[in-house]
């Protein structure tokens, strides 16, 4: 299993590679696995007094040529915010292991329970898209202006060998082919964002377990692909069932979206710019791309060579291609 294999190699890399000169660490230190996700693989480096994440990622999800210094940048701009991770080592040279190589602080905290935190993730974002994008740096982020057209390609990339599979169920592509048509169709009220533009930092990836709830302080973390674009884009993701069931088995009650709403909005500098009317046109295309991204990963756990497999991912992402959830997560569009 590539993580134990990583787990013995870690150790030795430290030492040779003089990581100590970047971060406090004593001789005797020791590594652990911490967690995972699709690509990549969390270690806990710690000796009597420290203790850091060591992130390996073993590919990109955004098609970028060096995906972890994308994400090194990313922290280290969003360092001033104070709720995301500070970066302190970064090797993308892919000389000593094959893979990225993060180095970043280890947080102390729990995931984010949605019956009790909503008030502090909505203030968590509320932080991170008050950045004035303008007055950051921020030429290396991936921009997306026209976000119905972008989650409509983005479908249809992640659905090309889906739909072409001799192994997938009929039905399934059908669907696909019927939401993907739906999608073209309406695709025009992208002028919305186009004529009143809003545009922040996203992180796009915004389950509850990519929160850590501290005593005093919580946080924002897995920061692999953050885009500039509209914060609606966060924000759908975050309150959208897809992503409540997925570590939580949650669905949100409007009360209590209504809650986060009023904490998101007084917590941002620049006040509210229309963001529930904004949720509610880009619904559907979040929807196109989680399930575009269930179908995408449901084939790729076909391959027997895949490095990191997740079985509670696996379950969840055949539980979200069930024909029935589908049907009843659209039905309020086609």
């Amino acid at each position: 299993m590539l993580r134990v294999t990583l787990e013995n190699d870690i150790h030795k890399y430290i030492e040779d590679r003089n990581v100590r000169g970047s971060i406090p660490l004593s001789g005797d230190f020791k590594v652990s696995f911490l967690a995972q996700g699709e690509y990549n693989i969390n270690f806990v480096v710690e000796d009597n007094q420290n203790k850091y994440v060591f992130r390996v990622n073993t590919r990109s999800q955004i098609q970028v040529d060096n995906q972890i210094k994308y994400e090194y940048d990313a922290l280290k701009v969003l360092e001033v915010t104070g709720v995301t991770p500070e970066v302190f080592y970064l090797d993308d040279s892919k000389e000593y292991l094959p893979y990225g190589i993060l180095i970043m602080e280890f947080l102390k905290g729990r995931p984010l329970e949605y019956d009790k935190d909503l008030r502090k993730a909505g203030k968590i974002f509320g932080g991170i898209h008050s950045l004035d994008i303008n007055k950051i740096p921020s030429s290396n982020f991936i921009v997306e202006s026209n976000i119905l057209s972008d989650r409509i390609k983005e479908g249809e990339r992640l659905l090309v060998e889906f739909l072409k599979s001799p192994i997938m169920d009929k039905e399934l592509k059908d669907f696909f082919y019927k939401f993907l048509n739906w999608c073209y169709k309406n695709k025009d009220k992208e002028k919305y964002f186009i004529d009143n533009k809003w545009h922040v930092i996203n992180n796009t990836e915004v389950n509850s377990h990519n929160f850590i709830i501290g005593e005093e302080h919580s946080y924002l973390i897995d920061w692999e692909k953050p885009v500039i674009s509209d914060p609606c884009q966060d924000i759908t993701q975050f309150l959208a069932p897809t992503t409540t069931l997925w570590k939580a088995n949650y669905i949100l009650s409007e009360e209590e979206k209504n809650s986060f709403y009023g904490e998101y909005t007084k917590s941002l500098k620049g006040g509210d710019r229309n963001i529930k009317e904004r949720v509610h046109i880009y619904n559907p295309y979040l929807y196109l791309r989680a399930l575009s991204w269930c179908a995408y990963a449901y084939l790729e756990y076909q391959n027997p060579d895949k490095d990191i497999k997740n079985m509670d991912t696996y379950s969840k992402i055949k539980e979200y291609l069930d024909m029935d959830f589908m049907k009843k997560l659209l039905r309020e569009y086609f």
